[in-house]
């Protein structure tokens, strides 16, 4: 847990990382990006999911299900420890779809969510998933030191088989959860990257759903952006993104 630099607002902040990352967050976004927000008064909880990081326990392999008892977890945690109004979810990738599902299935005291690179499940999805780690491996066989490294057997081929493996699997890792309604209704920040596969798709989809269910949501691309937002460029545009639609929560006070 972080605390802020001034006066703390009643409303926290808690970071959800993606699949084999950790509290972190991707190129130590969460980090970063929770002194950001500590600047502005929220108190901000960096966790790692079970068998994740220093976590104990293993991730399951049966889904979600249990990464989103660790968010409920969390939040309860969180404002109790804390004695918060309320908590925002920032998640990435299937952090931002555990964070999605705690929504959808589970009465949270939540102010809202902001989710980055929100996934899909699709045969589309899938597709495009695939062919944009395809394309990110020819462009590095561009590069003579990868060439080098293939050749000389230091590349972890079997590594990147896996990836390739897990992209074309997309369409299997997130069922729907839609059909029952949200069991809590905050508003929703969606935002992807330019260049990341799923972008169109997945913001059209989330978009439309939260809609249908009257749940309050914007949604944003980051141009240029990948999955991951890499740049610091992205990051810093994220948090503006995110810093505008937090004021429009909790005001400037």
């Amino acid at each position: 847990m972080a605390m802020p630099t001034g006066q703390m607002r009643r409303c926290g902040i808690i970071f959800v990382h993606a699949a084999d990352g950790n509290r972190l967050g991707p190129h130590r976004m969460f980090v970063e990006l929770a002194r950001k927000y500590n600047e502005m008064g929220y108190p901000t909880l960096r966790f790692d999911l079970a068998g994740c990081g220093d976590s104990t326990g293993s991730v399951s392999s049966e889904g979600i299900r249990g990464e989103v008892l660790d968010v409920v977890n969390a939040v309860g945690f969180f404002r109790d420890r804390m004695k918060l109004d309320g908590v925002i979810l920032f998640g990435i990738s299937r952090g931002a779809r555990v964070s999605y599902t705690a929504m959808v299935e589970h009465k949270l005291a939540i102010d809202g969510l902001i989710l980055l690179s929100t996934p899909l499940s699709s045969g589309q999805a899938a597709l495009k998933s695939f062919g944009g780690q395809l394309k990110e491996y020819a462009f590095k066989l561009g590069n003579g030191k990868s060439v080098r490294k293939l050749i000389s057997g230091k590349a972890d081929v079997l590594q990147i088989w896996r990836t390739l493996l897990k992209a074309l699997r997309l369409n299997r890792r997130y069922q729907p959860v839609e059909d029952n309604g949200f069991a809590t209704k905050a508003p929703v920040l969606l935002i992807y990257g330019e260049h990341d596969p799923i972008c169109r798709e997945a913001g059209r989809y989330y978009s439309k759903i939260l809609g249908k269910n009257d749940v309050r949501h914007e949604c944003h691309v980051v141009s240029k952006a990948n999955h991951s937002f890499f740049h610091y460029r992205w990051k810093q545009e994220i948090f503006d993104i995110s810093k505008r639609w937090l004021e429009t929560i909790h005001g400037g006070q």
